[in-house]
């Protein structure tokens, strides 16, 4: 079998994860040091030198590892002119590798280009592992298990206030435990008073809080919140992206859902995560399609505004919460 291995997804900590299963099985019980590792950022390597030092023995030990982040050549980016000759040789090296060196290419990005030669080249003869997000009931699990590594606890109820705060997102996740267990010291247990004190709503969150206000018709919380985010230096075009996305989940999986579709059916048509689909269910519900149609009508127009218009941004925007 061959010894490339094309690791890629959207969520770096769990391709980096991956990538040290694979080293470690490679290495056995060897400790990766200089000796036996090498590492290249393709945004900044030379092709042609990756190749030569995947080719050239490991000096002072058995076997060796060549890791290649940032692997952009698999997906849809653009190529330099200069890349170029060198992606042909790439080509052929992958089709015709025969080194023990275990060569490693790192990809963020949710898909491969699978038009590319080198796609279809690396499919034939290398191994493929697609990392996909964890479900809720994964990341349930594996926060449960973070925890327990350092002697705590957190009970059901809690849990799911928490990632209601976070969202399902690896790394804000990891970093939102890592103030709480700052946070609570010696204390094994963390209560839903630590969340509150410590935890910061994401944004994708918060933009759900204010669709959630204004479906409310709570539009004076709403328009709050959304001044508060753009104090905490979020533009409001990004603001407005984000809930004509979220407006238009609510939509897809309102018509889906009416048509028989399982939640998780939805989420694999629409490729959204499963627990935002979840959250959307929940609110779509409270929506006809015609006035979901409506909203996302008007953020077409409040979008033209916030880019043509001299008015000022924000208060676009607050019309724009004013008027749905």
């Amino acid at each position: 079998m061959s010894q490339i291995n094309v690791i890629y997804g959207d969520v770096p900590e769990l391709i980096e994860k991956e990538t040290d299963q694979l080293i470690q099985k490679y290495l056995k019980k060897v400790p990766k040091d200089d000796f036996n590792f090498v590492k290249y950022n393709l945004y900044e390597a030379n092709i042609n030198q990756i190749m030569e030092e995947a080719m050239t023995l490991p000096l002072f030990s058995d076997k060796k590892v060549v890791l290649v982040q940032n692997a952009f050549i698999f997906t849809g980016e653009k190529i330099p002119q200069e890349m170029k000759t060198s992606l042909t040789q790439l080509i052929n090296f992958v089709e015709n590798y025969d080194s023990d060196t275990l060569m490693i290419f790192q990809v963020h990005s949710p898909k491969l280009d699978e038009r590319k030669k080198l796609v279809k080249s690396v499919k034939k003869v290398a191994n493929i592992k697609k990392i996909e997000q964890l479900s809720e009931e994964e990341m349930k699990a594996w926060i449960s298990s973070y925890l327990q590594k350092e002697g705590k606890a957190i009970n059901q109820e809690e849990l799911e206030y928490f990632l209601g705060l976070t969202g399902i997102h690896y790394r804000i996740i990891q970093q939102e435990l890592d103030k709480l267990l700052l946070y609570i010291g010696e204390r094994p247990t963390i209560s839903k008073k630590d969340i509150e004190l410590i935890v910061n709503r994401s944004l994708e969150q918060n933009v759900f809080l204010l669709t959630e206000y204004i479906q409310k018709g709570q539009k004076e919380k709403a328009i709050s919140l959304m001044k508060d985010l753009i104090q905490l230096k979020e533009e409001p075009i990004k603001l407005l992206a984000l809930i004509t996305s979220t407006y238009r989940i609510y939509y897809q999986t309102k018509i889906l859902s009416e048509k028989g579709y399982s939640p998780t059916q939805i989420a694999k048509t629409i490729n959204v995560h499963p627990y935002r689909v979840k959250l959307a269910l929940s609110q779509s519900r409270k929506y006809h399609l015609k006035s979901l149609l409506e909203v996302i009508n008007k953020c077409a127009e409040t979008d033209y505004k916030l880019k043509s218009s001299y008015l000022d941004k924000a208060l676009i925007l607050e019309l724009f919460i004013l008027s749905v």
